[in-house]
């Protein structure tokens, strides 16, 4: 893990204030376009993108933000990558959405709702719930993650889990 992002984790913060600046400390140390944070309440199944940074103004998410609302009923089977998230807590890597994995990857969902080209897929489990999705990528071209990239968004994942359950359990009590 950076510097810079192990000392967000040992800041005296809020949970907002850790995830704030976290988001484009991640993006930026792994080179991305683009990283968003998608948080849930794993029993009400409220979700809501919360966090989002761009390293240009183009490769913004073009979604409205209507606070915390109940999940789509159908997203478990518009989304393959969400349905894996709620059966593994492992981070996915794909290298090219178009030539990824059909069973894992539906890339004309993608291209359709986030315009990406390579992911991360990184779900964020506490205490046994899925409470979202860590999601940095890359528009234009395909991208390999490095080992080094697996290992910061794995210690990463392992780090926010408690700040984002935090965070869930404030904001949409």
């Amino acid at each position: 893990m950076t510097e810079k992002i192990t000392k967000l984790f040992n800041a005296d913060t809020t949970p907002h204030e850790t995830l704030s600046a976290l988001i484009p400390a991640l993006g930026e140390a792994l080179a991305c376009d683009r990283c968003l944070l998608f948080l849930r309440h794993p029993g009400t199944g409220m979700s809501r993108m919360t966090h989002g940074w761009t390293a240009k103004p183009e490769y913004a998410l073009q979604r409205e933000d209507h606070g915390w609302q109940p999940q789509s009923p159908t997203l478990i089977h518009d989304d393959p990558m969400f349905a894996e998230a709620l059966r593994n807590p492992e981070a996915l890597f794909i290298d090219d959405i178009e030539n990824a994995d059909p069973a894992l990857v539906d890339a004309s969902y993608e291209l359709k709702h986030f315009g990406h080209r390579a992911l991360v897929h990184a779900p964020i489990y506490h205490d046994g719930g899925m409470y979202g999705i860590l999601e940095p990528c890359v528009f234009a071209r395909s991208r390999h993650w490095s080992d080094a990239d697996r290992a910061l968004v794995a210690g990463v994942q392992e780090k926010i889990s408690p700040i984002v359950a935090a965070y869930v359990h404030e904001e949409c009590a």
